[in-house]
């Protein structure tokens, strides 16, 4: 089991994982969002779907914005 802390919203939550690999797309997925509502940063930059997260990374999960 994997367990990595997420900064989300102002608030760091702790999301545990059943798996030896976490993705990036696994964590929007924990927290009930899509990759075309929200993204993911990993230690300061931003992460695609596939990349893999590790305890130790400095993660932060951020809303998109859309505009027109």
């Amino acid at each position: 089991m994997v367990e990595i802390k997420v900064k989300y919203r102002g608030k760091e939550q702790s999301l545990k994982f059943d798996k030896d690999k976490v993705r990036a797309i696994d964590i929007l997925k924990a927290l009930g969002l899509s990759s075309e509502h929200a993204f993911v940063a990993k230690n300061g930059e931003l992460a695609s779907e596939d990349e893999i997260i590790t305890p130790e990374d400095k993660v932060k999960v951020v809303n998109a914005i859309s505009g027109g």
